[in-house]
């Protein structure tokens, strides 16, 4: 009966032991599966239920820094893709936004390198793009218009890796069409749309900015008005069309005489304008009167393919160091009064023609 006993309460000791080292690692892995990845199981001695504590425990050390790891990971994505983000929103330059994309795919995606091709040929790169191994390919294409190709070079990409990469392009097409519709709004808001010239408002601007760098840094800065003589009865007699193709014939002989640094603008119906900084009166005369043999020689056919012969008056005025935006525009302005008065196609500087018949 003692040694029944014995066996009897040993056996439960046993038991309770085996239950709770099970219990204890139960409860261990439900907090692990519940998330708690810095659960540990208690080790006691050496047998075999402390071997597979000590096995458990590693496991959830290496699951424990693994999750660091993906943490650490999916961090850096999050960073990049802010960044990537606030990158595109700050600039509409489409060359910036080529190297942003490329930088950031490349830091996303662990790449050697990457290149983003556009349609013209030019291209922006960063890294080793020569490197062998894989390669990813993604066409930025919106609709029907391409914006080029995204290429990223690395050892190998995963499938993560893959989708990180496919949605910064995604983001990218979106932001260079961003820029490419502001760009011609920009356009638009600058820009004559028939003649391809300054509009009213940037040679206004313009010449607000030249006068107030010569007052600042001194020198004159020339004007020049030009008025298309008998447009009306240009239009009445051929059409609208003719008309158009006059004023840009005059728009094209301005663009080939003036500097780089000049600005030619159409001023308003069939008047025209050039602002020229650095030069006095008699230079802003010699500019006009180049203008004015220059659309004189040139042969222009109306709509309906009549010749057409097409002339245009000038006016020309210089600033002095106090004058005004105003009255130098209206100073321009009256000499173009002037050249009409006395005959058309002809240029007047001040009260004095210029233009040799």
């Amino acid at each position: 009966m003692g040694s029944l006993l014995l066996i009897a309460v040993v056996a439960y000791v046993a038991g309770r032991s085996i239950v709770g080292s099970l219990a204890r690692l139960a409860e261990a892995a439900n907090s692990i599966a519940a998330g708690r990845l810095r659960e540990r199981v208690p080790i006691k001695g050496r047998d075999e239920f402390a071997a597979l504590g000590r096995a458990f425990n590693k496991m959830a050390a290496q699951l424990e820094a693994r999750m660091d790891e993906l943490e650490k990971e999916r961090r850096r994505l999050r960073e990049a893709n802010a960044r990537f983000g606030d990158a595109l929103a700050a600039t509409l330059d489409a060359e910036q936004l080529r190297r942003v994309i490329v930088e950031s795919a490349v830091e996303a995606t662990h790449a050697d390198g990457g290149v983003v091709i556009a349609e013209d040929g030019s291209f922006v790169e960063t890294g080793d793009v020569g490197a062998g191994g894989a390669r990813l390919d993604f066409e930025l294409k919106a609709g029907l218009r391409s914006f080029g190709r995204l290429l990223l070079v690395g050892e190998e990409f995963d499938v993560e890796e893959r989708m990180i990469a496919a949605s910064l392009a995604g983001q990218a097409v979106v932001a260079l069409e961003n820029a490419r519709l502001h760009q011609m709004v920009e356009r638009q808001a600058l820009v004559d749309g028939l003649t391809g010239l300054a509009n009213r408002r940037q040679a206004d601007a313009s010449l607000a900015t030249e006068l107030t760098r010569a007052e600042r840094l001194g020198g004159p800065v020339g004007l020049i008005l030009a008025d298309v003589d008998d447009f009306k009865l240009v239009n009445d007699r051929h059409g609208h069309p003719t008309g158009d193709i006059v004023l840009r014939d005059l728009a094209q002989a301005l663009h080939e005489t003036v500097r780089e640094i000049d600005t030619a603008a159409r001023w308003g119906g069939e008047e025209f304008a050039v602002i020229l900084p650095g030069t006095d009166l008699m230079g802003a005369a010699h500019v006009a009167e180049r203008v004015r043999q220059a659309l004189g020689e040139r042969g222009l056919v109306s709509a309906e393919g009549v010749p057409l012969h097409v002339t245009a008056s000038f006016g020309v005025a210089a600033s002095e160091p106090t004058t005004t935006m105003s009255e130098l525009v209206e100073a321009a302005d009256e000499a173009l009064y002037r050249a009409k008065r006395a005959g058309k196609n002809r240029v007047y500087a001040g009260t004095e023609q210029v233009t040799q018949m």
